[in-house]
């Protein structure tokens, strides 16, 4: 049985891998800086200064709390868009595969042809999923760490406001 190498499944993918790549280094990007970003320790803090410092603090907070939100869309896109890319590239890998085989019919095509295309194709598939699954993960995760800070923002937003008030 031949196994494939990382070389030659990159090189079976085409250019495609190369978008597939960027995503997955973008996705990694973007979980680092949430991870840090979203950490308690930071982000109550720098937000309550934040909406210390403003003119309207209601406004202020809902700007917080949607920049937290959207910045954790980021890896839903990725996961949404990965397996697409990675479809993309079956299907020209496909055409490919199938374009050879209607060439070759004069010479006597042979069904390793067809096989060999179709398994060259599926490598843009696999990273494709290799890149979504694990976006589609740390969105999850990062989703509910954003809403438990928006909540905890929201109760030391409340907790200030009633000690003002007495």
């Amino acid at each position: 049985m031949n196994e494939i190498t990382f070389e030659k499944a990159w090189s079976y993918g085409g250019p495609l891998m190369w978008v597939l790549a960027a995503f997955s280094i973008f996705a990694l990007a973007v979980v680092l800086y949430l991870w840090l970003a979203h950490a308690r320790w930071l982000f109550l803090p720098q937000s309550l200064k934040k909406i210390s410092k403003s003119k309207d603090p209601q406004a202020e907070g809902s700007r917080i709390a949607r920049k937290a939100y959207d910045a954790v869309d980021w890896l839903a896109d990725i996961a949404a868009i990965a397996p697409l890319v990675g479809l993309l590239g079956t299907v020209l890998g496909m055409f490919k595969a199938f374009g050879g085989i209607a060439s070759d019919v004069a010479a006597g095509a042979k069904p390793v042809v067809l096989a060999q295309g179709v398994s060259q194709a599926i490598v843009t598939t696999i990273l494709g999923l290799v890149v979504a699954i694990p976006a589609l993960v740390a969105h999850a995760f990062l989703r509910r760490r954003a809403a438990k800070r928006v909540a905890e923002l929201e109760e030391a937003v409340e907790e200030i406001l009633s000690g003002v008030a007495k």
